[in-house]
């Protein structure tokens, strides 16, 4: 037994990573993937309606404006080398709520941009055959490539997949090169006159149309653990991406509209295809529409899997669910992530209009820039060994973020509000899935030891946690968790939790757990012997109490059933204690006067003492649990102050009714009602002629000092302690 547990466990906290394959070439080959989508052959038109023959020097300004953001990434890269991209940089640097804003809203443009990349090849690939196809038609043709990619992504890994995009990226550039250089043989400068016709404005407004093409450098970063040295590579990767992107798109534009009037330029949805046309005479809108057909595969390829890796970030850290933060081990790839994402592009396709995609994608890349430049400042402010050596890049970050805002708010009020609702869905997701998840997981590595995956069921399930740290009382424990599932019905999970202290690897931690092993297999070998079944559970974390907790909210259990603590030399229960007040769970403290070996031994009395109406449930559901496995009679019984009121007298009396009332069991019952002068020292009289004691555990500052656990200590019968939490408190306390 022992080391087959050893043995799964080792499976379990084996971690896949990423093989480093990418070298500068490929890295390249991605931004330029990214970068080259698409836009230029369509968003020319539109900008040339609004800044005429300046649009070359609004690519130009774009190229500048995007440099500088583009440098801000390749510092952070520089410091921060791993997989997930800005939001790697954001969540390493500003913790949780910033790592998720970034995170979020990098997910949701390149969601929304994959989407764009996937109806563009649609179009120019249906539009070779010449006819008119239903609008359903390019969606189908866009929802079939994107999960192609996925599934040849995900099937193939390292150099055979890149060798692919490798030929599709740079095939486009070539196409772009090739109708470069053919309409230079033939350019007309005066039809590049006048060069503002709208004025400087016009140049400027053409900006917020174009600038999505220069997004693509910074999904590099999301490949960085695939990278070789990626320190050097990603930095010079992105600038060289952004350096050829912005030559073809000014040269384009040069060719463009000294090749065809601006204004005819500006009518046209299929701007180059009039520029192609022109330089290679009719057949011109064929090689366009191939250029076309590569630049979106290698953006939607690019894209694609660059956002997978940013998704397997966030689920390797719980933001999102744990199934999209694995690599599988043939692959080392994020597959589920990978078929996850083009899952989510499929359904954009199918519910969203072309204008919303777009309006979308503006919105989410660009919001999703300025946590990055508040990532660059805070780094250069609190480790000045990190600071670049050229004076003028300290201002990076205010400049990038001066640049990303006005950009964002150029955009307009519908795009505004589509991001605005895009922003209140994502602090809804943090705020009730995320937040606690990403806490719980920072704080702790939880590991399931069995076999399979559970059966999936919509019916809840009553779930005990049981913590185990004492041999001595896991037995016990165990008996008292079947009887009260014999009542409720359920699940037992058993937990046994390893302290790790700060700085030690959780992982590390686990390759070595120990004593803390030793105890679920022994748990195990107890429930295998009474034909209980239980879910084994080893957790590491910085805090035993924590793990405990932490453990009973990624369970969802109901309830938790602990061991009393042994005394120590201080006398201090820290553990229960913190369990106690911090657990969103319900609570019961088994404190067993017997030895395990005379657990079987008949139970005749069950002494339940009503103080007030607080845990009364629970306590009848203990009682009534035991009552009916052990054929026992339950003892309902309080005390009257000496000289009490009729007040005092009708409380415990409607005490003693609702108790009755709620007692739904076949186990006999009698009730006693004293005067008593000390509750302690008469409770603890009692205690003598019963065989398990159940008390409601008071709110208390101090547990050794409360009532229920001092009568715990001395009692001359077992002794269960119990605490419940009201509905709204748990609400408002996961809230």
């Amino acid at each position: 037994m022992r080391n087959e547990i050893q043995a799964l466990l080792e499976r379990k906290i084996r971690r896949v990573a990423f093989k480093r394959t990418i070298g500068l070439f490929g890295a390249t080959t991605i931004g330029v993937g990214a970068l080259m989508g698409a836009g230029i052959y369509v968003l020319i038109g539109a900008a040339a309606r609004v800044a005429g023959p300046s649009v070359i020097y609004s690519y130009l300004l774009c190229g500048v404006l995007a440099f500088a953001t583009t440098l801000m990434y390749a510092e952070l890269s520089r410091i921060i080398p791993r997989s997930g991209g800005g939001y790697r940089y954001a969540y390493d640097v500003l913790g949780s709520v910033g790592g998720f804003a970034t995170g979020w809203f990098l997910a949701l443009g390149s969601l929304f941009a994959s989407g764009l990349y996937a109806i563009g090849f649609a179009e120019y690939t249906l539009s070779l055959s010449g006819s008119h196809y239903p609008a359903y038609v390019p969606r189908a043709v866009a929802i079939v490539v994107t999960m192609l990619i996925a599934l040849l992504s995900a099937r193939f890994s390292g150099r055979h997949r890149f060798n692919l995009q490798g030929w599709i990226v740079w095939g486009n550039v070539g196409i772009l090169l090739l109708l470069i250089i053919v309409s230079f043989f033939d350019l007309r400068p005066e039809l590049a006159r006048p060069v503002f016709p709208h004025g400087l404005s016009g140049t400027v407004a053409a900006i917020s149309l174009i600038y999505i093409s220069f997004f693509g450098y910074q999904l590099i970063a999301n490949n960085a653990e695939e990278i070789i040295d990626p320190e050097k590579t990603i930095p010079r990767a992105m600038m060289l991406s952004l350096a050829i992107s912005l030559a073809i798109y000014v040269l384009v534009a040069v060719a463009a509209v000294m090749s065809v009037p601006w204004q005819e330029l500006a009518k046209s949805n299929a701007p180059l295809v009039l520029v192609a046309n022109k330089s290679f005479g009719g057949k011109g809108w064929l090689i366009i529409s191939l250029g076309g057909i590569l630049a979106s595969l290698g953006a939607l390829s690019s894209t694609l899997v660059s956002q997978s890796r940013q998704t397997y970030a966030m689920g390797r850290d719980h933001f999102f669910p744990d199934y999209l933060g694995k690599l599988d081990e043939k692959t080392r790839q994020p597959t589920v992530a990978l078929l996850v994402g083009s899952g989510l592009v499929s359904l954009i396709l199918l519910f969203f209009d072309l204008e919303f995609i777009a309006k979308a994608a503006n919105f989410s890349l660009l919001a999703s820039m300025l946590p990055v430049s508040l990532a660059l400042r805070k780094i250069y402010k609190e480790h000045p060994a990190s600071k670049p050596n050229a004076l003028w890049k300290l201002y990076l970050p205010e400049i990038t973020l001066l640049i990303n805002f006005c950009l964002l708010m150029t955009l307009g009020v519908v795009s505004l509000a589509f991001g605005q609702q895009l922003a209140v869905a994502g602090a809804a997701v943090y705020i009730f899935y995320s937040r606690k998840r990403e806490k719980t997981g920072r704080e702790g590595l939880t590991i399931v030891l069995e076999e399979g995956k559970r059966r999936f069921s919509i019916f809840s399930r009553n779930k005990i946690l049981v913590p185990m740290a004492n041999p001595q009382t896991q037995k016990a424990l165990l008996a008292f968790s079947r009887i009260l599932l014999a009542k409720m019905g359920g699940e037992i999970v058993v937990v046994a939790v390893k302290n790790v202290p700060e700085g030690t690897d959780f992982y590390e931690a686990l390759s070595n757990a120990g004593e803390t092993l030793a105890i679920i297999e022994r748990s195990i070998e107890l429930a295998a012997a009474e034909d209980i079944h239980i879910k084994p559970i080893l957790r590491a974390s910085r805090n035993v109490s924590q793990g405990i907790i932490h453990v009973a909210e990624e369970e969802k259990c109901d309830l938790i059933v602990m061991g009393f603590p042994q005394s120590r030399d201080n006398g201090k229960s820290e553990i229960l204690e913190k369990t106690l007040k911090s657990s969103l769970t319900d609570v019961v403290v088994l404190n067993l006067k017997i030895a395990p070996e005379q657990a079987h031994l008949a139970i005749e009395k069950i002494g339940l003492y009503l103080p007030h109406f607080r845990h009364l449930n629970l306590m009848l559901m203990c009682a009534t649990a035991i009552a009916e496995r052990r054929g026992a009679r339950i003892v309902i019984f309080g005390f009257l102050p000496p000289g009490y009121s009729e007040r005092q007298k009708a409380r415990i009396d409607r005490l003693i009714v609702s108790s009755l009332f709620n007692l739904k069991t076949t186990a006999l019952y009698e009730v006693r009602l004293e005067v008593s002068e000390n509750h302690e020292e008469d409770i603890v009289r009692m205690s003598a002629d019963f065989d398990v004691l159940v008390m409601g555990l008071d709110r208390m500052r101090d547990l050794e000092s409360s009532l229920p656990f001092r009568v715990s200590r001395r009692a001359e019968c077992s002794v269960l302690l119990v605490k419940t939490i009201s509905r709204f408190r748990k609400v408002v306390r996961k809230i």
